[in-house]
Order: structure tokens, then sequence, then C-alpha cells
């Protein structure tokens, strides 16, 4: 599912490996500041990265982002956090 800004390319052509390690963050809850220290990057490059994922995309908001990258398939349950098995009892 290709995003406006470049209609005709599929997402894994104009998706950076710096946007795809902050999509996964985002997908699993972090928040951008959170992000931002994980990464050794400002708030404002993350803001800036997410911005443009949301036009590469086409998503309508960055919660839509997780959902968009999964069914264009460059993201997998893996990523989400989910390992289908059950949470280990301590």
């Amino acid at each position: 599912m290709p995003g406006t800004h470049f209609p005709d390319l599929d997402p894994d052509d104009h998706v950076t490996p710096r946007q795809r390690q902050i999509l996964i963050h985002l997908v699993r809850g972090m928040t951008r500041e959170v992000i931002a220290k994980e990464l050794f990057l400002s708030r404002s490059t993350v803001n800036r990265e997410v911005r443009d994922l949301n036009r590469t995309l086409g998503a309508a908001s960055p919660e839509a982002l997780g959902a968009l990258a999964f069914r264009a398939g460059f993201l997998s349950e893996e990523h989400f956090g989910r390992t289908g098995a059950p949470p280990a009892r301590v």
C-alpha cells in the first residue's frame, strides 16, 4: 500500500532504516521522548521522522502508522512485541 508521497514506489523503497527503527519503537508503545533517548536522537529528529513517515505511508495520524506498516508488509507481529506465547508466570 504505497503512500501519497511516492505513489509509484513500494514503502520499502523509501522508508529509511532510521524511520523503521522509530516505527518499531512506536508500535511497541514508546513515547517520542523515550525513542529519542534510546536511539541517541533529538526529540525534534524523532518528530520529523514520524511526520515524514505519516506522509510517506499516507497515514492520517501517527497512531495509524503501525497498521499501515503492517499491512504494507514491512512490519511483522514480532515488531509489535507479540510472540504468540502466553506470558511467563513468576
